[in-house]
Parts: structure tokens; sequence; C-alpha cells
């Protein structure tokens, strides 16, 4: 169902998911806000990387902003910015040893996510100061490129997934480490898909797999300050 849902319309799934979860439960579910930003970096594996490697990480900064409800639930305001890159430096076969190409560029996304924190560490009476999370959303990236291989939008699709860790400093301040994926809907995130070059060496040399999208991912070291939210009190009747 949810991939009916993002195929058919997935330029209306990113605005619906935000509405739906900023705007549920703002009053008699709330329980505080959050904003927050920190370090972060992105990472990226498609035509060039095949595997996740941690030495092509690059640095990036991140923006957010939450609403806590109930029962660990969390709503998430994502954004975050920063260069992405791959190349064929380290070729890990014959065709990427003469195609050598690389990409270099800056990616900005934003995102709306959904939370779930296994452990009450807000309370009062929390018998501990972290929680582990799982995370869910939609959002856009929009690549910054002066020169392309192709013709395609600047302005995607993704699908960010994964979790982390929150760490209680204070009432007011926690720390939270996050690692996620980005799922993309297309093959052009390193400049790189069904295109073909011709040298003297090669003809009609395949430059890409375009049956294999790329992904990114998304690294986070962030720190957050908690307005919490105070329930007024009934009015006695006269």
């Amino acid at each position: 169902m949810m991939k009916m849902f993002f195929r058919k319309g997935k330029h209306l799934s990113f605005p619906f998911l935000v509405i739906m979860i900023f705007s549920f439960g703002q009053d008699a579910f709330s329980q505080s806000k959050e904003f927050g930003g920190g370090i972060a970096s992105f990472n990226y594996t498609g035509d060039l990387i095949r595997t996740y490697n941690i030495t092509n990480q690059t640095i990036a900064g991140n923006l957010f902003y939450v609403r806590n409800f109930k029962d660990g639930w969390s709503a998430k305001l994502n954004f975050a910015a920063g260069r992405i890159k791959g190349s064929d430096q380290n070729p890990i076969d014959p065709q990427a040893q003469v195609r050598n190409a690389a990409f270099r560029d800056f990616l900005t996304e934003i995102s709306g996510q959904a939370n779930y924190e296994f452990l009450d560490f807000r309370s009062d009476k929390a018998l501990v100061d972290f929680t582990p999370y799982l995370s869910v959303g939609a959002g856009f990236l929009l690549i910054n490129r002066a020169e392309k291989n192709a013709t395609y939008s600047d302005i995607q699709l993704m699908i960010p997934f994964g979790g982390g860790i929150k760490y209680s400093l204070s009432p007011l301040w926690t720390i939270n480490f996050e690692f996620s994926a980005r799922k993309l809907f297309f093959d052009y995130l390193d400049n790189i898909s069904r295109q073909e070059i011709t040298d003297k060496r090669n003809s009609n040399f395949q430059y890409g797999d375009w049956n294999d999208n790329d992904w990114y991912y998304f690294t986070g070291l962030t720190l957050s300050y908690t307005f919490w939210g105070v329930d007024c009190p009934v009015p006695l009747k006269k």
C-alpha cells in the first residue's frame, strides 16, 4: 500500500505527511517542542561506489524542529545541507577504471519524519537518561550541479529511514546521534546512469547501471533545547 502511495502520488506525499504529523493532536497530545542543530555528514552508494565506505564521508550541517507527543511518538521537520561526493579513484572493476568518473556537489534536503522512542527518558520517574529510536518519513533533495550528463530535475523525492539514540543532559538539553539511509527514485545522484561514451579504445561503452537507483546516507550529531508546555488550569464553576 505504501509503495502504491509513493508511486502514484509521490509529489503530494511529502506535504501530506508534514501536515498530518504536525497537525495531529497539537493541543490535546502535545507535550513539548524541541529546536536543535549540529554537525552532520553525507555518504553515497551507486555506480561509482557500490558499498558503504566510511572514508567517503563529507561534512554537512543540520537543523530541526520536533514536536513530542505521548507514548514515545514525535514528529520532526529536518533540514540538512552539505557536500556529497564519489569517484572511481579506487576502481572496483575494469569498467570503473576506464570510466574514471567523479562528482562533488552541494546537496540540500528537507524532510518530515515520524519518530518512535522505545524508552521513556523524559519523565521524572525515568530509570534511564537515554533512549534508542526509529525514524521514517518523506522529503525532497535539491542538487546544486553545474553540468549534467542527462536531462533530469534538480529536485528529487527521497524516503529517509533509520534510527539513533538520544541522551538527556538535563530537562532542557538533549544530545542526539542519528544514522539513516535515503531511498531515491532516480539514478543520477552521481551524474551517471544510462549514458554511453565513445573513445578510441571502447565503442559504445556502458557508462552506468540504470537498473539500480542511487542511495545516500545521513549521519548527525546534534544538540536540542526543549520548550515544555504548561497546561492551563480549568476555571472553576461559580
